[in-house]
């Protein structure tokens, strides 16, 4: 018995392709828009600081009109935190590679230690570093919750360091949350200090001490 096969809604069909394909050039375009926002504020944020900054100059960097842009942001906070998230995001993934170099623990806090000196040297990163740390203290309590979430991911990456030295007999004493902690702030109070002078101490120098200190912290009493 000869079984009738429904007939394909071919035009149906292909207008429905044609419209997801049209999604999708739509999505696309409208990421390239917003990295180009981002791009722009963060060269006027960088130029003139946040607080001199209006969201006008924004758009006049941006060359878009102010409907566009606020069809992407409702103002001049929430590109500084797209900003701060991005930034995490690249520097966790420049820490990750270079982290996945390195076999031994003492290997792989070094390559840590280098990681978080490259934020404070690279000419490249350091004007957006810079941006972060002299922020208003206004901003940095509306965004208290990402910024510790951004704190918390390092911690977790250096605790997970220290947990595997003191198994691997390379920080035989450690005790790793604690000691994050530390080194952490060790860290965080070098990288302001070399941000924000007009003359810093060369970098060999600097990262010299941190592992000094480093090593120091992890030697037990």
């Amino acid at each position: 018995m000869a079984v009738n096969h429904p007939v394909p809604a071919r035009g149906v069909v292909k207008a429905l392709h044609t419209h997801e394909a049209r999604l999708v050039a739509l999505r696309a375009r409208r990421e390239r828009e917003y990295d180009a926002l981002l791009d722009a504020a963060l060269r006027v944020l960088v130029r003139r600081g946040y607080e001199r900054t209006r969201v006008e100059d924004i758009m006049r960097e941006a060359r878009i009109s102010t409907r566009a842009f606020y069809r992407f942001c409702t103002g001049k906070g929430d590109l500084y935190l797209a900003l701060f998230d991005r930034a995490n995001r690249a520097a966790m993934t420049r820490l990750q590679g270079s982290l996945a170099r390195q076999a031994r623990p003492r290997a792989r806090l070094e390559a840590y230690i280098d990681a978080t000196l490259d934020l404070a040297y690279r000419e490249r990163l350091r004007p957006e570093v810079r941006l972060f740390l002299t922020a208003p203290a206004e901003l940095g309590a509306r965004y208290a919750k990402e910024v510790m979430a951004c704190r918390a991911g390092l911690l977790a990456v250096l605790t997970e360091i220290l947990t595997a030295g003191r198994a691997s007999g390379d920080f035989p004493t450690a005790e790793p949350e604690d000691d994050a902690w530390v080194i952490s702030g060790a860290l965080g109070t070098m990288l302001e200090r070399v941000v924000l002078s007009d003359d810093p101490p060369p970098r060999a120098r600097v990262a010299r001490r941190l592992r000094r200190f480093c090593q120091a912290a992890l030697a037990g009493e």
